[in-house]
């Protein structure tokens, strides 16, 4: 019995360098399945094994968007839906498209957004008026010379939702903003403030899940808290042509 356990491993060894290749999924092969469910133009840009055993893992752009299909090893199913690791919690669908999430700021309305200061570089900021790292942030944003932020009320929850509202229907947008960042009451404003519920569709078409969110010249996109010092590195890189 003891023979037989390396001539299998052999024998396995051989299949695999013969067979091997052949077993992973190509891009004609994703290419025609992925045709018949989106039904218009597409390209694939990346396919490896799914963190399922048994499924193939194809990243594709459609249009702006980024989707990930999963394809079982038979080429029979295919699935729509999010992997969730359920001993870290981790979304691991989202976290996988967040590696590819590139933005053009120059398809973000900036007239929905809170503007402040005024210089060659810009910065894309999507802020609740609750969270005490935005205000960091924004303390270190005024800090910084030939800058100009562009900040997006994106509300995380619905005392929030209220605050942005109301914010955005001040007569100094940027003061109440400041002030509730500080933990004061703002007073309530009424206009027309579907402008946040726009906001909040294009963070979540971004895959945005957590503030601040910097969204940088050159289209990358850092989630959290960024220091001073990091802050300037990335500004400078990110607005060189």
């Amino acid at each position: 019995m003891k023979r037989l356990r390396p001539i299998t491993t052999l024998v396995s060894f051989l299949i695999f360098l013969l067979y091997g290749n052949s077993f992973a999924l190509t891009n004609e092969e994703a290419t025609n399945i992925l045709r018949d469910m989106f039904k218009t133009e597409f390209k694939i840009l990346e396919i490896r094994q799914a963190p399922l055993e048994g499924l193939w893992e194809v990243v594709s752009e459609v249009g702006q968007d980024r989707v990930i299909i999963y394809i079982d090893k038979n080429l029979k199913f295919v699935v729509q839906g999010q992997i969730i690791d359920r001993q870290s919690k981790k979304n691991l669908t989202v976290d996988r498209l967040k590696e590819f999430r590139n933005v053009d700021p120059h398809r973000l309305p900036l007239d929905h957004a809170i503007p402040m200061g005024d210089g060659r570089r810009k910065l894309y900021v999507f802020t609740d008026p609750q969270c005490h790292f935005c205000s960091l942030l924004h303390e270190e944003l005024k800090q910084i010379k030939d800058l100009q932020v562009f900040l997006f009320l994106y509300p995380l929850n619905s005392v929030s939702y209220e605050k942005a509202k109301s914010i955005w229907c001040s007569q100094d947008r940027l003061k109440a903003l400041e002030e509730a960042y500080q933990g004061g009451e703002i007073k309530p404003s009424f206009c027309n403030s579907s402008i946040i519920e726009n906001n909040m569709e294009i963070g979540k078409r971004l895959l945005i899940s957590s503030t601040p969110t910097l969204l940088f010249q050159s289209g990358k996109v850092i989630e959290g808290y960024v220091p001073l010092n990091d802050l300037e590195n990335l500004l400078e890189s990110s607005s060189k042509p």
